[in-house]
């Protein structure tokens, strides 16, 4: 066999050294980024919590979640016109205690519905954003016919001819 017939003279020991410096090698890499960032991982200190009741008010959340830990923040957005819950909101505790307290009520009842509740920052300034700059080309689009079904991605086409 091909095998049996090598020139060379393998060592185990030397292999096992080699594969213990290797696995070493990932460790240190690993220890690196842990003590780069503190030697912990960052914990989230907020959680969003979704399918509230359109009728709860802030003041219900501050209540409902306060026996979780301390609250810094809630960031509760409402609708403009009515001053009515949007469904959804974003809590900031000041301890990850708090925060996993939080969690772990995930499908609990708040005035008759069910809900999510989810660690980690809620983006609501950038979302939005999004929308406001979405609303804004809308409205720089004038000349422009569009072409396509609700809720596709569209494609819009000059108008040709003559004003």
């Amino acid at each position: 066999r091909k095998s049996d017939a090598c020139p060379y003279r393998h060592d185990h020991a030397i292999l096992e050294k080699l594969l213990s410096k290797k696995n070493g090698e990932c460790k240190s890499v690993e220890s690196k980024k842990k003590r780069n960032s503190g030697g912990k991982e960052r914990q989230p200190l907020s959680v969003r919590v979704f399918g509230l009741n359109y009728d709860t008010t802030e003041a219900d959340v501050r209540e409902y979640f306060n026996h979780c830990g301390p609250i810094v923040e809630v960031t509760f957005p409402v609708f403009e016109d009515s001053q009515r819950s949007k469904g959804f909101c974003a809590i900031l505790f000041q301890s990850p205690k708090a925060v996993q307290n939080a969690v772990d009520m995930n499908g609990e009842e708040l005035h008759g519905r069910w809900l999510s509740v989810q660690a980690g920052k809620m983006y609501l300034k950038q979302w939005e954003a999004h929308l406001e700059k979405d609303q804004g080309q809308a409205e720089k689009v004038g000349d422009s016919a569009i072409i396509g079904e609700f809720g596709q991605k569209v494609k819009r086409r000059k108008k040709h001819g003559f004003n």
